[in-house]
């Protein structure tokens, strides 16, 4: 699933109010930066970049990488990019990532036999949503649903929004948001957000992405046709680096977005232990069960004698 369009539309209304309460960094201007044309093959759009300037006049970059679930390559990826905007801009950088869904794995380091590399890794299944909206944030409001305790309080938080003095405008970004968001942790409450408020979010750009999701006309369709995709895509990108392991992560890639699509969080604790298999027929078993799967617990019966 894409959710760049959405993310951005937040963060331009938002930037500031993000710096300041999800990263502690206050700054007396910030600029999200417009993609320039591509440089390598390797740039992607989901990178964010900020242009911020601190009171003492100090400018630097601030570096924004979405990611709904960890991959074992993000801290190289996320070098790269600092890499690439710091010799560009010619700005120091601070980079961040956003974990939208739950890892084992994730982390804030990475080290090899010439680098030592620490971001910063925002959680946002480990923030508590009932502090966001006691406190009134509303600029993170539409992110409440991946948070803790974020079911619970999702539709005072929708409320808040709409009561706000933000613009209309704004309302119907930071709503459309919200339900795509939902959407990963639960496809009801997805649903419940979309007939509440359709009236007002269909004003957004990105409620472009909801139809898009299947959210508009059902959103059981929509996984079904994203989860075939997914699958092909990423089997397609092992397949074309022509070796075994480019293929098993191709596998292990389908195998993530599946299990994503139709289980949410709950699959994707099953991920720490498909990757550790080393069977590639297993995972290949794996890949094609899914589609039939009824729990997480039936896949893992597959892996587990």
């Amino acid at each position: 699933m894409q959710y760049d369009v959405a993310l951005k539309e937040l963060l331009r209304h938002c930037h500031a109010a993000i710096l300041r309460d999800m990263l502690g960094i206050s700054v007396t201007s910030s600029t999200l930066m417009e993609e320039r044309p591509r440089e390598t093959t390797s740039v992607r759009t989901s990178d964010f970049l900020l242009r911020v300037v601190q009171e003492d006049g100090e400018e630097f970059l601030v570096l924004i990488e979405f990611q709904t679930h960890w991959q074992r390559n993000m801290p190289q990826r996320l070098l790269e990019y600092r890499a690439r905007h710091v010799l560009r801009e010619e700005l120091d950088a601070i980079t961040v990532v956003m974990l939208l869904l739950p890892s084992p794995l994730a982390t804030d380091h990475y080290q090899d036999r010439e680098v030592d590399y620490r971001f910063r890794l925002v959680k946002l299944y480990e923030l508590d949503a009932a502090e966001v909206l006691r406190q009134n944030k509303v600029c993170l409001m539409p992110l409440t649903p991946l948070m803790q305790g974020g079911v619970d309080v999702v539709v005072e938080a929708e409320r808040a929004i709409v009561d706000s003095d933000l613009a209309e405008e704004v309302k119907a970004d930071m709503l459309t948001n919200m339900t795509l968001m939902a959407g990963l942790v639960s496809t009801d409450l997805a649903r419940h957000l979309l007939n509440r408020r359709r009236d007002l979010m269909i004003q957004s750009f990105g409620y472009e992405l909801i139809k898009q999701e299947g959210l508009e006309e059902g959103l059981e369709k929509g996984l079904k046709e994203g989860f075939k995709q997914g699958f092909q895509e990423g089997l397609t990108r092992g397949r074309e680096e022509g070796r075994e392991q480019g293929y098993r992560e191709g596998v292990l890639e389908a195998i993530a977005l599946g299990l994503e699509l139709k289980f949410g969080v709950e699959g994707l604790k099953l991920m720490p232990e498909i990757e550790a298999i080393t069977d590639l027929g297993i995972l290949r078993i794996l890949e094609k069960a899914i589609r039939t799967a009824q729990s997480p617990e039936e896949l893992r019966q597959l892996y587990r004698w």
